[in-house]
């Protein structure tokens, strides 16, 4: 006799996933996104699967220049946790790509168990680089890929979520291409007048110097004009000066002879 419901590995599978929950492994805040535009991806995941496939033939129609390390591992079995966790940590340790996809195809829970093994949630949560987890169909959830940056429903989504499209990535590119020409191409036009206005001014040297020509002229005139006027001022008020000073000279005399005659008087008397 056995009990009826989930089944006793399902209530081990809620049991952990409690466990790890409250260790903070599956916190959002912890999640890293992924590299926009990487160039060498790692898949851990087995040699004989058709994962392995499904991965290759997504990229290779996605992205074909993204180089692609693979880092074999069995996925199903009593050995696969260990040699899942040997795999994860030795791309960490080699740090060679900036995505690491970590994939089966789909199965029971018991085929696919070894991604609910806690040595492997840690190793992935412990990787150094963002982890995309695709493990079995859409409806097939592990605690893998509750620990991962980013699960994907199959390993197909998996690679696709890890390479952008390169037609997408050649539009970016082409319309930054566009408008550095557009940016290039006004900085020119800006130049090329600024060069228009600075021939223009060399091949007619005569205009400034004429234009300097003009304005000493009119600074001589001023001139001339400035010093004129006091001059005619002074002329002018020579002669009233000159009465003034007669005047002045004959008052002084007549002083003079009236003192003298006073001073002859006195000593006439003596």
């Amino acid at each position: 006799m056995q009990r009826a419901g989930a089944g006793a590995l399902f209530e081990r599978f809620l049991r952990l996933k409690a466990q790890l929950e409250a260790q903070g492994l599956f916190d959002e805040a912890r999640k890293r996104p992924l590299p926009a535009f990487a160039r060498r991806i790692g898949v851990v995941t087995s040699l004989a699967g058709a994962a392995l496939h499904d991965v290759l033939a997504a990229l290779t129609r996605r992205a074909p220049h993204v180089q692609v390390i693979v880092y074999p591992s069995p996925v199903q079995g009593v050995d696969a946790p260990p040699a899942l966790c040997a795999a994860i940590e030795l791309a960490s340790r080699r740090a060679e790509v900036e995505t690491l996809i970590v994939c089966r195809g789909g199965g029971s829970l018991e085929d696919l168990w070894a991604f609910n093994d806690e040595r492997v949630v840690r190793a992935i949560a412990a990787a150094s680089m963002p982890v995309v987890c695709g493990v079995g169909h859409e409806t097939d959830i592990t605690l893998a890929d509750l620990a991962a940056d980013l699960r994907a429903p199959t390993p197909t989504a998996a690679a696709e979520l890890a390479a952008p499209l390169r037609d997408d990535c050649l539009a970016q590119l082409d319309g930054i291409a566009m408008a550095l020409r557009s940016r290039l191409q006004r900085m020119l036009d800006a130049h090329a007048q600024w060069l228009d206005r600075a021939s223009m001014r060399l091949l007619r040297p005569s205009q400034g110097v004429h234009q300097h020509a003009r304005r000493l002229e009119l600074l001589g005139q001023r001139l001339r004009h400035g010093a004129a006027r006091p001059l005619e001022q002074a002329s002018a008020a020579l002669p009233r000066l000159e009465g003034h000073l007669r005047r002045a000279a004959a008052l002084s005399l007549a002083l003079q002879r009236q003192r003298l005659n006073g001073i002859a008087g006195r000593l006439r008397s003596l």
